[in-house]
């Protein structure tokens, strides 16, 4: 396997790093490779080195990947594999290792086993969850030894304001994904932002920057919304294969349950909660093409690879950029194959656009934010990125502490055969009753971008960002034919900005600069009174330019 030439880069800027620092961070998104960049910073490494991410998929990923690109079978630490330190000559150099079983143990931890002096080299994948105590104390074990540390992450970002600047010391590469789309190794977006009138989040409260999934979920679990929700879905994917991100179990199960009502035996949902083996059963059917949709909770967030995913459905809005990035990062992979051997960029997109997957269908759903600011595609893609260290991605939490288990105390019901046959017997009712509901959906979908009629350069948005619009400032932008609501607080204040500086050049409105933007006209630099001329020329030809 050959290095890309980003990647290159990467390792380049690492190597100088590290020469100054004893800890440095590596930022690549989704689909470029970070796990073949940390795999040549391991062949390269001096002495040992050990591998830590927080899934178990993760774990088994960067095993697979080292060994692929090194030939070097890494040891794994997980749960009941164990690296073979007894032996000095039989050890392998790399060690792969969930981070909760370096920290499992009764009387010593299980990183206690190793020895920090054999090791040179820390890879933290996933590295925005390090700054948990229990990355803290790994990290803390390893480098007292003289380990350098190294973090990959698409997203080092946290909502709890906990600066990855506490753990490492420099930042060597960083490659976002508008660099990447640019450079033809990911496919670009076609957006579709879609407005269903019953979805209101502006009571939804907010924990760690982020949407309470409770209150979330109860607003996306009404029946109106569900199918306000799943009918755009399944009419903008068309037949692509779609991941959609749901909220939380029940949720999920309606969505894949009235998709089925429309197209029988063409989606399924997963969570933590299933057995690994029927998980492992749906996913196989979702990559074979023997199932159209996959609605998942909190599973395909990291580690989740199917270049065939042409169509990511946000059906669970969220105000976190890490978050939203992730999700969307699933389905910017190209498909398998088509580039290889290809080293211009512009034959990469030409190779890209030409192939059964052209681009990446996103679908945002955006309903009343009130008081709070939904991340969207801009957020990702648009405007100049704030310093790394500036904004932030919540830790991740457990599984269960999502899906917590019932607790009923002392006043545990005994249920008999008798109820559970009565429960069943009603659940099947109301299933039935259900798969009679056939919804007519009333929606639309709005693809004008202000930012690029205008020229203007748009903004990314963080809890730093304190500048906030006036409700009399807001409603310049409505007047002017600008929605405040579909954007953040930065770009609000980046587009009022140049609504007020274009009425005092003279230049044309936003509602003129957008209808001629409709014939392929750039109406951006033309003055009011031009714009109008051009206006009246298309009127006066059967709005045929």
């Amino acid at each position: 396997m050959q290095l890309r030439d980003y990647q290159r880069r990467a390792i380049d800027g690492l190597k100088e790093q590290l020469q100054e620092n004893d800890s440095t961070l590596i930022v690549m998104p989704t689909g470029t490779g970070k796990t073949i960049v940390f795999a040549e910073a391991v062949r390269l490494a001096k002495k040992r080195a050990l591998v830590i991410a927080h899934r178990d998929i993760l774990v088994h990923q960067a095993a697979e990947k080292i060994e692929l690109f090194t030939g070097e079978r890494p040891a794994i630490e997980m749960a009941d594999l164990r690296s073979n330190e007894q032996s000095f000559f039989n050890r392998s150099k790399v060690v792969v290792a969930s981070v909760q079983t370096l920290n499992a143990g009764m009387f010593a931890r299980r990183m206690e086993r190793f020895k920090p002096d054999d090791f040179s080299l820390l890879v933290i994948d996933e590295c925005h969850h390090a700054c948990a105590p229990s990355y803290r104390r790994v990290i803390d074990w390893f480098i007292n030894g003289g380990c350098k540390v190294v973090g990959v992450s698409a997203t080092p970002d946290r909502a709890d304001e906990q600066a990855l600047g506490q753990i490492f010391e420099s930042v060597s590469f960083k490659y976002e994904i508008s660099n990447a789309i640019d450079d033809g190794w990911l496919v670009p977006l076609d957006v579709h932002r879609v407005y269903v009138k019953s979805l209101d989040f502006s009571e939804c409260r907010k924990i760690a920057n982020d949407f309470n999934q409770g209150d979330l979920g109860a607003v996306m679990e009404q029946e109106k919304n569900l199918h306000g929700v799943v009918v755009p879905t399944m009419e903008i994917a068309g037949d692509k294969k779609t991941l959609v991100f749901a909220t939380r179990v029940a949720h999920a199960e309606r969505m894949a349950e009235i998709i089925n009502r429309t197209k029988p035996g063409s989606a399924a949902m997963i969570d933590g909660r299933m057995s690994k083996d029927l998980r492992q059963k749906i996913l196989r059917e979702y990559i074979r093409g023997n199932l159209q949709y996959l609605v998942n909770v909190g599973i395909a967030t990291e580690g989740f690879d199917v270049p065939g995913i042409a169509c990511v459905s946000m059906a669970r809005p969220t105000c976190s950029r890490a978050l939203y990035a992730q999700c969307v990062g699933r389905g910017t992979r190209p498909l398998a194959g088509i580039l290889d051997g290809i080293d211009d960029p512009e034959l990469r997109q030409q190779a890209i656009s030409s192939s059964d997957k052209p681009r990446l269908t996103v679908i945002d759903f955006v309903g009343n934010s009130g008081r709070h600011s939904l991340m969207s595609s801009q957020d990702v893609l648009g405007g100049k990125h704030v310093d790394w260290i500036d904004h932030g991605f919540p830790e991740r939490k457990p599984l269960d502490t999502y899906f917590p288990e019932e607790e009923d105390g002392d006043e545990t019901r005994e249920y008999d055969d008798e109820y559970e046959e009565k429960n069943e017997q009603l659940q099947r009712e109301a299933q039935l009753r259900r798969n009679q509901i056939r919804a007519k959906v009333n929606y639309e979908t709005r693809s004008s971008n202000p930012f690029q009629i205008l020229a203007v350069q748009p903004k990314r948005f963080t809890d730093w960002y304190k500048r906030r619009l006036s409700e009399r400032q807001l409603t310049v932008l409505r007047r002017s034919g600008i929605e405040p609501n579909e954007h953040n607080p930065a770009e609000q204040c980046a587009l009022f900005d140049n609504v007020v500086k274009r009425r005092k050049e003279g230049l044309c409105t936003f509602k003129q600069a957008k209808l001629l933007s409709k014939f392929g006209i750039d109406a951006s630099g033309l003055t009011f009174k031009e714009a109008s001329l051009e206006i009246d020329r298309l009127s006066s030809n059967g709005w045929k330019r």
